[in-house]
């Protein structure tokens, strides 16, 4: 079994998955996943994802964890499916902005909730700043360039019976696993099994 990730998980990925990849544009998120204490046995690559040299389906898991939204997302979706084995699982935590009223009502408690994350952690920072370094922060993209109704109907439509929830903290995750046959194409009925 193999699974490809973005830098920052892959340690959290290597007691489920014998070979995993983490795989990032920027080069010091890399070096601190490499410096990680759970990086031991992990292949890194500091590349794009888009244009990495991988098999096509190679891999058994393909996750993005708040990755997406740095990448253009069709373009994306689309290599993690080439990339999956048939029955292979994409897992997806994705960033995406509100538009839709129902979806502003999310946004109030997640607001609040981003607001007491960054009042304790200016308090942790000051107390831990005489003994740490200022901690790295990686390319940071904000607003998300999609929607979550954007990022449902891509999803949902390149990839057939992916499960789509939205989340809180203008999150969403997507999980998806490629089916054993491929699909037939629009309007054509599908092929019976030879007996």
């Amino acid at each position: 079994m193999s699974a490809v990730a973005p830098a920052r998980s892959p340690a959290t990925q290597k007691p489920l998955v014998p070979r995993v990849t983490g795989i990032d544009r920027d080069e010091r998120s890399i070096q601190l996943a490499r410096a990680h204490r759970g990086a031991a046995g992990i292949r890194y690559l500091h590349a794009d994802f888009l244009t990495a040299t991988f098999e096509p389906a190679s891999l058994d898991l393909v996750t993005s964890i708040a990755s997406l939204h740095h990448m253009d997302a069709r373009a994306a979706l689309r290599r993690m499916s080439d990339l999956l084995r048939p029955g292979g699982v994409l897992a997806v935590v994705g960033l995406a902005r509100a538009s839709w009223p129902a979806e502003l009502a999310a946004v109030i408690p997640a607001a609040a909730g981003t607001q007491l994350h960054r009042g304790a952690s200016a308090i942790r920072r000051r107390r831990a700043a005489a003994r740490l370094a200022r901690p790295y922060q990686p390319p940071v993209i904000w607003p998300p360039p999609m929607t979550y109704r954007d990022m449902r109907l891509l999803a949902t439509g390149m990839l057939p019976g992916a499960r789509y929830r939205h989340r809180l903290y203008w999150r969403y995750s997507l999980v998806w696993t490629k089916p054993l046959t491929p699909s037939p194409a629009p309007g054509r009925p599908a092929r019976s099994p030879d007996p």
